[in-house]
């Protein structure tokens, strides 16, 4: 029982290091592709206009007209 027991620790044992040795490889790939890739990207990427498809402006929030035309209004007729 202990021999069985200490393949199976020696067996978990190489796994982890295999498996630590691939995420390590697998790592540097990605910073490769990623530091390779940067350039184009960035030429790629447009960011787009902040619209909130209201008004343009200050006036493109909704609660503008919550707090300050509404109130407005009725004020006016109270």
């Amino acid at each position: 029982m202990t021999s069985n027991f200490m393949n199976i620790v020696a067996k978990a044992s190489e796994n982890k290091s295999r498996f630590d040795t691939s995420m390590l490889g697998l790592k540097d790939e990605l910073e490769k592709s990623v530091s390779r890739d940067a350039s184009m990207v960035r030429a790629h990427v447009r960011h787009p206009k902040g619209t909130t498809g209201w008004l343009p402006g200050a006036l493109s929030y909704p609660w503008i007209f919550v707090c300050i035309v509404i109130p407005a209004v009725m004020d006016m007729f109270v």
